[in-house]
């Protein structure tokens, strides 16, 4: 990855636990705006960071552990590329909530068995 702002080189400096931590609370955020059609904005750019984070948190995780995030990643750029028409969809936008929520719970598992 080239040209990392500020705000990468910082979150890619914390430790672990806290990147983990910061995704699992990106998640819970877009879980929560995506059952409201008024903030797809927000999530979109949540979805634009979360990608970015979650590369930058796999570069030091095991290979399973790194492989699960990469298929978060894969989730998270279909939506962003095909975005207005998964937006538009009351059950994308609960698919999109239902989906955040999980990884959530499991990005906050996995932080819990590396500590």
């Amino acid at each position: 990855m080239n040209n990392w702002t500020v705000e990468q080189i910082t979150f890619r400096c914390e430790r672990l636990s806290v990147r983990l931590e910061k995704l699992a609370q990106n998640f819970l955020q877009m879980a929560s705006l995506s059952l409201d059609e008024f903030n797809g904005e927000a999530v979109l750019e949540i979805i634009r960071e979360s990608k970015v984070f979650l590369e930058l948190t796999a570069i030091d995780l095991d290979v399973e552990n790194a492989f699960e995030l990469a298929q978060i990643q894969r989730q998270l750029s279909k939506w962003h590329i095909h975005w207005l028409s998964i937006w538009a969809s009351d059950s994308s936008r609960l698919e999109i909530s239902t989906l955040s929520q999980t990884w959530a719970n499991r990005i906050r598992e996995m932080a819990r068995v590396l500590v």
